[in-house]
């Protein structure tokens, strides 16, 4: 099988980029409770997107969950994404992250870029395999950490209406920042989603972080979250995935909401965020 010579760029460049190059930094974004499915945008398509989420239980500042600066009790976050096809197997995506902690003013929070694609068509595999790179930059009221790097492996696997979502290993890591000298944080997303009606899914997701690949962080302290989910198309026209966010440890918020939205592509796609 042949596989198009310039996929493998964008992953040498993220590759590179987290070898050469974390705090207790988290190896999942709280800003962006989304699973990546395997399909891509195609070549010219855009989507934009607003991820949102709203922590109802969390933490008081320093005092763990997912934010490390301020409290993340009653933390409102969204990101503005903007994701674009640069080939039939290639995505880029750019987000603006915007932050209203507890009693104050919206306020930027960082941004990043990423590369997303896949390997072959789908069914061509066992199960089918992409990848996926990010480069974030972070505001030093929200993050100590202001340069991270983000690498991970995307698998599905569809059986009937049943669809198995991975995005395992997610090696995480600080480029620049307080924990720069740190090693890799690892984690993982995933999500298994059953097909209820031609435009309605309903899924549970998970997202964890266990600590970093030398040191695992203990149990109490890690932070791991179930997120059930419905995937549908509001207003026959916006594809939307909301979601209740239960922790599972101490170190984990107790409870959150989360809403993302589609404003573009084919209403008859799949969702998996």
């Amino acid at each position: 099988m042949k596989y198009s010579h310039p996929i493998f760029l964008p992953i040498l460049v993220c590759a590179l980029l987290t070898l050469i190059v974390v705090n207790d930094a988290r190896a999942f974004d709280p800003f962006e409770f989304q699973i990546y499915g395997y399909q891509t945008q195609g070549k010219g398509n855009i989507d934009p997107e607003l991820l949102s989420s709203y922590i109802v239980a969390g933490h008081k500042e320093g005092d763990g969950g997912t934010s490390p600066t301020y409290a993340s009790q009653s933390m409102m976050r969204f990101a503005l994404e903007l994701e674009y096809g640069i080939t039939d197997k290639i995505d880029f995506a750019y987000y603006l992250n915007l932050a209203r902690p507890d009693g104050q003013d919206l306020q930027y929070a960082g941004s990043k870029f990423r590369f997303r694609g896949r390997f072959a068509e789908a069914g061509q595999l066992p199960i089918d395999l992409g990848w996926y790179s990010e480069v974030e930059w972070w505001s030093s009221k929200f993050n100590d950490d202001q340069v991270e790097t983000e690498f991970m492996l995307t698998m599905q696997k569809d059986i009937g209406k049943w669809s198995f979502i991975v995005n395992a290993p997610d090696f995480d890591k600080v480029i620049v920042g307080a924990n720069r000298t740190e090693v890799l944080e690892v984690g993982y997303r995933g999500e298994a989603s059953y097909q209820m009606a031609d435009q309605t899914r309903l899924g549970l997701q998970i997202y964890g972080a266990p600590g970093k690949i030398d040191n695992i962080t203990p149990i109490g302290q890690q932070q791991h979250y179930i997120v059930p989910t419905i995937h549908t198309v509001l207003f026959n026209a916006m594809r939307s995935s909301l979601g209740l966010g239960f922790g599972l440890t101490e170190g984990s918020d107790l409870f959150f909401l989360k809403a993302n939205f589609h404003f573009g592509g084919d209403l008859s796609e799949r969702i998996y965020d």
